[in-house]
């Protein structure tokens, strides 16, 4: 079976898309140039980032495209059948590729060789003259049979995989995704504010308050919801109203995903920890106190509720937006020789979503 040589990074911030996009070409040159880059809806191969919630969304709409999936991660055991991990290199960017082409390119057994025809039987030899007979020997005296061996217990039968679970209805959240979209397009919902995606500059347009896009976190959009708009209807727009990173987007889906409770798979004895000091939003002024505590270092919601003063469901939000956003993450300490595997990404935490 023949495989498209062409590669998506996707599910991941754009530095990090860039910097694997520049591996990659050292890798293909390395290999012959016979690899491309290619957009997400196009490629042969795509690369997911599975350590983040936003990549998990793209995984679950992609995982059953019929293409190649490899799950980019950080803990080395994603439930995947091709695997990067982090940190990513050229010669491991190679040998993933290789690996790829190889087993592509790679020929069915061959089919059991047919009979030949038979050939004609040899003549028989001339009997040769009989030899006088031996004397009889002794018959030896018979031995007791030996005890026939318990039968072996039959095996117990394999239990039937879990099926996998159904596609989720994609949500705003998906649409933020790298390569999700070709294009600048806009979405209205009764009660809230145009919204205006442009995925080139990596911004959406639209007042600077949060709260009045909720209306779109919670919904089904389907792409056809979306109405592409021209390059002129984008700059007045951005002249009208200004724009604002998407990174905004994906911390108000997560603050919207869990309604007051972490989202499935995440797991309250875990530790969360902040990677930097977040942009708090003004409408949500609690969140100071929030992330004053998580930068301390790695705690549990338990600890982060106790310390800061604000809700269990408050403290849960928080979680969970600024994991959608890529400032936080569930802390894996690093694993002693001998111990068992470090605990698996989100892919395994987020399969219901």
């Amino acid at each position: 079976m023949s495989i498209r040589k062409t590669v998506h990074f996707t599910g991941m911030d754009g530095a990090e898309q860039q910097a694997l996009n520049d591996l990659f070409q050292s890798a293909n040159k390395s290999l012959g140039g016979g690899w491309h880059i290619d957009n997400e809806s196009d490629a042969g191969i795509l690369v997911v980032d599975v350590d983040s919630i936003y990549g998990h969304m793209t995984w679950l709409k992609v995982h059953n495209s019929g293409r190649t999936i490899v799950a980019l991660t950080s803990h080395g055991d994603a439930d995947a059948d091709h695997v990067l991990n982090r940190p990513v290199s050229a010669e491991a960017i190679a040998a993933l590729l290789q690996g790829l082409e190889s087993g592509a390119e790679r020929k069915p057994a061959r089919k059991k060789a047919e009979a030949s025809p038979a050939q004609p039987a040899p003549s028989k030899p001339a009997p040769e003259p009989e030899a006088a007979p031996k004397p009889a020997a002794a018959t030896p005296a018979p031995t007791p049979a030996a005890a026939a061996p318990e039968p072996a217990p039959a095996p117990e039968p394999e239990p039937e995989p879990e099926p996998a679970p159904p596609p989720r209805d994609p949500m705003l959240i998906d649409y933020l995704a790298t390569g999700a979209l070709p294009g600048a397009v806009k979405l209205s919902v009764d009660g809230a504010p145009p919204l205006i995606l442009d995925p080139q500059q990596q911004v959406y347009i639209g007042p600077q308050a949060l709260k009045g896009f909720l209306p779109y976190c919670s919904r089904v959009i389907q792409r056809d919801d979306w109405t592409a708009i021209s390059p002129g209807e984008l700059e007045k727009a951005r002249a009208d109203s200004g724009s604002q990173p998407y990174v905004r987007l994906r911390f108000l889906c997560g603050l919207a995903m869990g309604d007051g409770s972490l989202i499935d798979g995440l797991k309250a004895d875990d530790k969360y920890k902040l990677l930097k000091w977040p942009q708090i939003e003004r409408e949500y002024p609690k969140h100071f106190r929030i992330a004053t505590v998580m930068m301390k270092g790695p705690q549990t919601p338990a600890e982060i509720t106790e310390g800061s003063g604000a809700g269990a469901s408050e403290v849960a939000d928080f979680i969970n937006a600024y994991l959608a956003a890529g400032i936080a993450e569930v802390d894996v300490p690093p694993a002693e020789p001998e111990a068992a595997p470090a605990p698996k990404g989100f892919l395994g935490r987020l399969r219901g979503r």
